[in-house]
């Protein structure tokens, strides 16, 4: 998939020291408004962006921030923010799916416009496997609205640099 990924982004890729995308809401308890807006959200944080909910390296990604979300907790992450470019509906769903509705300081968000994504500079053209343009597969520590650490995958089915046990390790 790494060849589908489009070279020329307007926007440059989330980075340390850069500024989450602020202005842009997203979608978490109501599919017709975006109440989220990832840059106004204090103290630290992780962002996880996933290619597509339900597909089976997403399903096997998010699971280990849902499983460990009291041992990140306790290293001082506050909430664990995991945005794809589904609706809301689908999002809902697979965090049901998933069992994440059970922990409490975990959140999907709906990016169904791709306008987050986008202005962080992580989207990518998937139509040949998805159908549109998705998330890349990242993951970054946040502290109040800065990102302190990133990292993304080379290729969207790879969880690697990415998987909750590397995160949990760089805190």
């Amino acid at each position: 998939m790494s060849g589908l990924v489009d070279k020329l982004k307007p926007h440059k890729p989330l980075h340390e020291g850069a500024k989450v995308p602020d202005g842009t809401l997203l979608k978490e308890d109501n599919p017709e408004q975006a109440t989220v807006d990832l840059s106004k959200i204090g103290g630290k944080y992780i962002i996880i962006g996933v290619p597509g909910a339900f597909t089976p390296p997403c399903s096997s990604h998010v699971p280990g921030f849902v499983e460990q979300a009291s041992q990140f907790a306790e290293k001082g992450i506050k909430g664990i923010y995991v945005v794809g470019v589904n609706d809301q509906f689908t999002m809902a769903a697979w965090k049901e799916k998933l069992g994440a509705d059970k922990a409490e300081n975990v959140h999907f968000l709906a990016d169904d416009t791709n306008s987050f994504t986008k202005q962080a500079g992580m989207d990518f053209d998937a139509t040949g496997l998805l159908g549109g343009v998705r998330s890349q597969r990242y993951a970054a520590i946040v502290e109040d609205g800065t990102v302190k650490s990133v990292w993304v995958e080379d290729q969207a089915p790879s969880v690697t640099v990415t998987s909750a046990d590397n995160v949990l390790k760089a805190l």
